[in-house]
């Protein structure tokens, strides 16, 4: 059973400290699967196969050379131990859906669901364009789609509400279309029917930043559950 593996934090991200800093080559495998934002965050990242998709407002999708910089990754290789035809699974069920298959409350999953998705909503960034931006200036600037009649795949992690500081807590996916045309955070999603995957990780290593400007980074922990909940929900 592999790991997931991180580079920094959701907690450090949302703090401002977005800078490109560890090359995607150190995290991500030929099998790699996972989901990150590009420096500045400047665009989503879905991660299949080890191809890194960047979804980014007014661009078309396109990969990532192996020596971009990245300032947030969460990765695995992922072998799906259990799989599920599941029925009429939307973001507001999910959790209640996968309850059917494995208690989830204290433990790390990797999970795909993929299908036909009769509605999606997406949510990218534009890219930062050299001027300083906070976390709420890009929030605030996002593009989102709506989609219908889609097939593709939800790509994430569940991760325990203890650890919300680490990762976002619950469900954090990503979304990539068969032909690897669209992309970008998944905020809302319905399908018909879809399988539904999932690994248990039992080992999460964090790599952190070791730049000056991260261990000097001053973190409100008391704002950060609710940053996290408005951005990355």
């Amino acid at each position: 059973m592999s790991k997931i593996t991180q580079f920094s934090t959701i907690g450090a991200l949302m703090a401002g400290y977005f800078h490109g800093e560890a090359p995607l080559s150190a995290f991500c495998s030929h099998r790699a699967f996972g989901l990150g934002c590009s420096a500045g965050i400047s665009g989503e990242l879905t991660i299949h196969d080890g191809r890194v998709h960047e979804a980014t407002a007014g661009e078309t999708l396109h990969c990532l050379s192996p020596e971009v910089e990245i300032p947030f990754v969460q990765v695995t290789d992922f072998t799906p131990q259990q799989e599920h035809v599941v029925m009429s699974i939307t973001h507001e069920n999910v959790e209640e859906q996968l309850g059917r298959f494995i208690r989830a409350d204290n433990i790390f999953l990797a999970v795909s669901i993929s299908g036909h998705f009769d509605q999606l909503v997406l949510r990218r960034p534009y890219r930062a364009d050299g001027s300083s931006r906070s976390v709420n200036d890009v929030a605030a600037a996002q593009k989102v789609d709506r989609h219908e009649a889609i097939e593709g795949r939800l790509i994430g992690f569940w991760t325990p509400e203890l650890f919300g500081r680490v990762s976002v807590p619950g469900f954090h996916f990503h979304f990539l279309d068969e032909a690897s045309v669209v992309s970008g955070h998944v905020l809302e999603f319905s399908a018909p029917e879809a399988l539904l995957s999932f690994e248990e990780k039992t080992t999460i290593e964090i790599v952190n930043p070791s730049s000056k400007a991260f261990k000097a980074l001053e973190i409100d922990v008391g704002a950060l559950d609710e940053m996290i909940n408005r951005i990355e929900k």
